[in-house]
């Protein structure tokens, strides 16, 4: 499992609408990634599952807190299938 931190200049539903921006998705994801939404709490938490052609994919949680500088986003990502029982 991978977790970072960054805080980004804007209240929480400013962060929120450019995540979920389809143009801004799809330069994060690539020519070949998908996006399936799991849970979706806006402007608090977002769960997607990231799946490439010939990739098992990943589960991905954004968090969204207000703190005084913004909005810190925390992305956490876990991977799934073989790669993830190796790191187990």
């Amino acid at each position: 499992m991978v977790a970072r931190d960054i805080t980004i200049d804007g209240d929480p539903d400013e962060v929120w609408e450019a995540l979920n921006d389809p143009e801004l998705l799809a330069e994060w994801l690539g020519d070949d990634g998908r996006a399936v939404v799991e849970e979706a709490e806006p402007a608090e938490r977002l769960v997607l599952w990231l799946v490439e052609d010939d990739e098992p994919g990943s589960r991905v949680e954004l968090r969204l807190v207000a703190v005084p500088d913004g909005t810190r986003v925390t992305v956490t990502e876990a991977p799934v299938g073989p790669f993830a029982l190796a790191t187990a």
